[in-house]
């Protein structure tokens, strides 16, 4: 376990350097690129072709559903009570609602939980919103950012060009069909699986802002009250939701649930200027933290 973690940071550090080196956002993209067409279709087509998609799994996927909407309707209504301003509340309310399941969910979970952590932390990656979730993120980005008119890539090259959902109905309609997981599918899966932590780590280091800080006393405190919802308020939802409909949810699903701000919602922020500093400010001082107290607790108890 010391050797799991040290590796992670040698890649988190070696992320940093490269965004030292290559600070261009070209580089970023050529690298997030990459993994969301090569590492992440196989993880996903791995885990739907073997994750039991029973009863169990179904309740769970149900509470983790209904909480998600439940957790980014309270988001919002902190927003709106702590602040006047639409961009602020736009920024405050993403940052609850929406966890990074994916870029940090992924190696956390592989490495707190192993392998059948990982496959059941990419179910609810992908079904736990029901519908894609960067729609729902990117419509209340576009409806509270000052910048609401970018051009819009057309919906069928965007359904296209999704890797991880192609591959997840591939496995899918190999399972209605009685179809197993091909065997060189199954080698690459298992070679995914020790791959998408160095991978993920790496990224996460090429993704966290360099440039000083600079808020004021009460703009932190709102930011707390936001990532107080991510960290606390929305496992907790979870546990309740699952308790009320009978629900068995298991670990990672909690781990998943309180996963730090996702990255996507930096992107969203400069797009549709949606208080970037601000949200750089939630994403990293969530991220940083929670990744921090998952190695460590993995290191202890695992």
């Amino acid at each position: 376990m010391i050797l799991d973690v040290t590796l992670l940071c040698a890649f988190l550090a070696l992320g940093l350097a490269a965004q030292r080196r290559f600070p261009q956002d070209a580089f970023r993209r050529l690298a997030w690129g990459a993994y969301f067409w090569t590492v992440t279709p196989v993880i996903v087509f791995t885990a739907f072709s073997n994750v039991p998609l029973d009863r169990r799994v179904g309740l769970a996927l149900a509470a983790s559903a209904a909480s998600a909407w439940l957790v980014i309707g309270l988001g919002y209504a902190y927003a709106a009570l702590v602040s006047a301003e639409r961009d602020e509340r736009g920024a405050l309310a993403l940052a609850a609602g929406f966890p990074n399941t994916g870029f940090v969910g992924y190696p956390l979970a592989q490495m707190a939980f192993g392998s059948p952590g990982l496959a059941l932390m990419v179910v609810y990656d992908r079904l736990s919103w029901l519908v894609p979730a960067s729609a729902v993120s990117t419509t209340l980005a576009r409806l509270h950012g000052r910048n609401g008119g970018e051009p819009r890539r057309p919906a069928l090259r965007v359904m296209l060009a999704n890797p991880p959902l192609w591959a997840a109905l591939i496995a899918v309609g190999l399972r209605t069909g009685g179809v197993g997981e091909p065997g060189p599918l199954e080698a690459l899966g298992h070679w995914a699986a020790h791959v998408v932590g160095p991978a993920g780590f790496f990224l996460l280091g090429l993704a966290l802002p360099l440039e000083r800080p600079s808020h004021g006393a009460g703009e932190l405190r709102r930011a707390a009250g936001a990532l107080a919802i991510r960290f606390v308020v929305a496992p907790l939802v979870l546990l309740a939701m699952g308790k009320a409909i009978g629900a068995e949810i298991p670990s990672v699903f909690y781990l998943a649930a309180a996963m730090p701000c996702a990255f996507h919602l930096l992107i969203l922020a400069r797009v549709f200027d949606l208080r970037p500093h601000l949200m750089r400010l939630l994403v990293v001082g969530s991220t940083v933290p929670a990744v921090a107290a998952v190695l460590a607790a993995t290191a202890v108890f695992r």
